[in-house]
């Protein structure tokens, strides 16, 4: 029997090895041709990554950074693709296979900047494959993708399948998965981040039972891991389904004994088992490998449900899958053509699996929109008060409040202009965060709002949004404690840090400005005139108004400073707030 040798027509700057463009091996796939070749010449040639399809499917060229995937059966074929095509978006890679053809395919990985290591083992064997479990974990220091991907398909009617060929497929098919999920999941878990993929195959193959069956039975297993640890695990455990492939496996290993059984050649054996939609024959490797990659890449999205490569490729214009509207009747299928089978996988798919693919991408949208919503609440929290966020996310479009009973606080950091010319940009804005930290604290307590910083000024108010009865009582205790809260900060920095500070009580406006970038912000005679206090005041001293005087006088101490100049606003008498009583 021949055997076929991949021989592929490279582009400018493309090479065997699928590195990314611009690195050692180049670029990919741009034509595959197949020609018969005696067995004794045939070659391994190593897969090749396709970048254009990776692009148009909007995967990120790191998309797998940072994570590292085991893949079962990665020494040729689907495995092979999708071990080189997350290798090359960034993931670290665990080649596992029998066949001692899997390091090629590391050292390919390796020729084009990838990290892989390769384990030789048959998964069929509890001992090899125990003894691979620790090996495969302490390659990278853990485990994030699995993609069970091994498989043993003996091809024979049921009647003359022999029963070690059935327990040797149950031992590579099932129960091979069921030890690594056992032995990975727990850390995925614990580490809320990982994707489980059991690769699986059609229902109901003929000449194939028992690869049919045990592949099902890998369905099953997916699907029950997926509702056992539920929606919130971080884990996405799904199964895939890959379709009639051009592969080694079908070439070499399939086809041919199929064949046989069938009385057919090969050509009519292929014909008959290539039933792909939207394929005239089989499926390209490179095809399947980098919609496998997609779907692991939005493992989430396929958590519990059965990943194909179709519908992907289908979306971006790849193929044009065979449409059948699910509302027509049963007895409208076509169920005596050559797809015969997969317009009913398809409807029975659509009737079967609707209710719980919405539910379950409902589900999803619903969390990630929880997310996005949290976040945005957070960052709205950031610049607005609490009270004024809420009304802005009720509706309102036109926040502006008068209120009859305010304190403004104006603190500024005396020379800080200097000193900060002194310092670096990084040191400076470290300065910066150190006091006002410290002041924001302080505001906390006394549970002032902090309005903005504007430089090395900062801005707070007492007595809204909601009102204070006791607003001057607070800002004054708030001004008290930001001056030895000062001195600390500078001894800690080692700076000769001083602050002005600048009170005055009354009337105000505040509001919200801005449609990109909301601000909340307060206008009024009673706001210049603390600014004023501040501007015209002294170093580690805070200077208030002789109305704000009035109203604390009896709880507070104070010392006259006289009649001050200030702009705008002409000769004012002014006090100093030393204390409280």
């Amino acid at each position: 029997m021949g055997q076929l040798m991949v021989t592929r027509a490279l582009g400018e700057g493309a090479g065997p090895t699928g590195a990314r463009p611009g690195t050692s091996g180049g670029g990919g796939v741009q034509s595959c041709t197949y020609e018969r070749r005696p067995t004794q010449e045939f070659a391994q040639v190593m897969y090749a990554v396709n970048w254009e399809l990776i692009d148009r499917l909007g995967l990120d060229h790191a998309a797998m950074a940072g994570q590292t995937a085991l893949v079962t059966g990665g020494a040729r074929g689907i495995g092979e693709g999708v071990a080189t095509t997350l290798a090359a978006l960034g993931a670290r890679v665990v080649v596992v296979d029998k066949r001692p053809t899997g390091q090629a395919v590391v050292d390919a990985i390796v020729a084009a900047g990838g990290e892989a290591q390769f384990i030789e083992c048959d998964l069929s064997v509890v001992d090899e494959l125990m003894a691979m479990l620790p090996r495969a974990v302490a390659a990278f220091g853990q485990l994030d993708i699995l993609v069970n991907n091994a498989l043993h398909a003996p091809i024979a009617p049921l009647v003359n399948l022999e029963l070690a060929e059935w327990e040797e497929t149950f031992a590579t098919n099932a129960r091979a998965p069921f030890l690594i999920i056992k032995h990975l999941l727990p850390g995925m878990i614990e580490r809320r981040r990982g994707v489980v993929v059991n690769m699986i195959a059609y229902e109901g193959s003929p000449l194939a039972v028992a690869y049919a069956g045990t592949k099902m039975a890998l369905r099953s297993m997916a699907f029950s891991v997926a509702r056992e640890i539920g929606n919130e695990s971080g884990v996405a455990v799904f199964s895939f389904v890959p379709g009639i492939v051009d592969t080694p496996l079908m070439r070499e290993d399939l086809l041919p004994p199929m064949a046989a059984v069938l009385g057919l050649s090969i050509e009519q054996a292929t014909a008959v088992a290539a039933q792909n939609p939207g394929y005239d024959g089989m499926m390209p490797v490179d095809h399947c490998a980098t919609a496998l990659a997609h779907a692991i890449v939005h493992g989430a999205e396929h958590h519990g449900q059965v990943a194909d490569p179709f519908e992907p490729l289908d979306r971006i214009g790849v193929i044009q899958m065979p449409r059948l509207d699910p509302a027509e009747a049963p007895a409208l299928l076509d169920v005596s053509g050559p797809q015969s089978g997969l317009y009913i996988k398809q409807y029975l798919g659509d009737v079967t699996t609707r209710s719980r693919d919405l539910e379950e991408r409902v589900a999803l949208r619903t969390r990630e929109l929880d997310a996005a919503r949290k976040r945005s609440d957070s960052l709205l929290l950031n610049i607005l008060p609490a009270p004024i966020a809420e009304r802005l996310k009720a509706g309102e479009s036109m926040i502006a409040d008068h209120f009859t009973g305010v304190t403004v606080l104006f603190a500024d950091i005396v020379d800080f202009t200097p000193i900060s010319s002194r310092l670096s940009p990084e040191r400076a804005v470290d300065v910066l965060d150190a006091v006002f930290s410290e002041f924001d604290r302080i505001a906390g307590h006394y549970e002032l709002e902090k309005i903005k910083t504007i430089g090395d000024c900062y801005m707070a108010v007492g007595g809204l949004p909601e009102p204070q009865a006791d607003h001057a009582e607070r800002v004054a205790n708030a001004a008290l404690e930001m001056l030895p809260a000062l001195t600390r900060v500078g001894k800690w920095l080692d700076l000769p840090l001083k602050v002005r500070i600048g009170l005055q009580t009354g009337d105000a406006v505040a509001g919200v400005i801005g449609r990109q970038k909301f601000v909340y912000d307060l206008w009024g005679d009673t706001v210049n005139t603390a600014s004023r206090m501040e501007s015209h005041g002294v170093g580690d001293r805070i200077q208030c108004t002789e109305r704000l005087y009035r109203l604390l006088g009896d709880r507070f101490t104070f010392v006259p400073r006289g009649e001050v100049d200030i702009k705008g606003k002409g000769l004012m008498p002014t006090y100093f707030l030393v204390g409280s009583r």
